[in-house]
């Protein structure tokens, strides 16, 4: 028998959420010892997680004695509970070096829709991210998305801004 929290989730750290109104974000390291491919970014695996319910849910299902390895995939097809009437970009800074920044997107409910859930392009059916080595990177890839929205037809976009943003000699984003 085996565990995920283990095996591929041994490495694993929680980004907490700059707002009440978005997720915290469950980040899952997958080493290569586990049998994935994932190299770079890609070994990582984020999980959006919007309660403390979901939480203690997550972690129990990563506690879980199994026969075989599984994806952590529990969250991944429930629909977000936060409503969203803008899009909104988070950033968010690890904890620990050697972990990714993330951008997430929040995307109204009415722009969602537009896409078939089968396709797979939001997860939760509300969020996107982009993962990063460093913060410039994000900084750069935010100003490129909000960049290409078209103003006529674009939602209202909110950028919640990091306490990082702030350091001293910190470029503005």
């Amino acid at each position: 028998m085996v565990t995920l929290a283990a095996t591929i989730a041994r490495r694993r750290i929680y980004y907490p959420r700059p707002l009440a109104c978005l997720p915290d974000i469950l980040m899952i390291d997958i080493h290569r010892r586990s049998g994935t491919t994932g190299r770079g970014l890609k070994r990582f695996h984020p999980i959006m997680v919007e309660t403390v319910e979901e939480q203690s849910e997550i972690e129990a299902f990563l506690a879980q004695e199994r026969e075989r390895i599984v994806a952590p995939d529990l969250l991944d097809e429930r629909l977000s509970t936060f409503p969203r009437e803008h899009l909104t970009i988070a950033h968010y800074r690890p904890s620990k070096a050697g972990w990714p920044y993330v951008q997430l997107c929040q995307w109204p409910a009415d722009f969602a829709s537009r896409f078939p859930s089968s396709g797979h392009v939001f997860a939760r059916g509300a969020y996107t991210f982009e993962l990063f080595r460093d913060r410039h990177r994000l900084e750069k890839a935010a100003k490129a998305v909000v960049a290409s929205l078209d103003r006529r037809h674009a939602p209202h976009v909110e950028i919640v801004f990091p306490d990082w943003s702030n350091d001293p000699g910190a470029p503005p984003h």
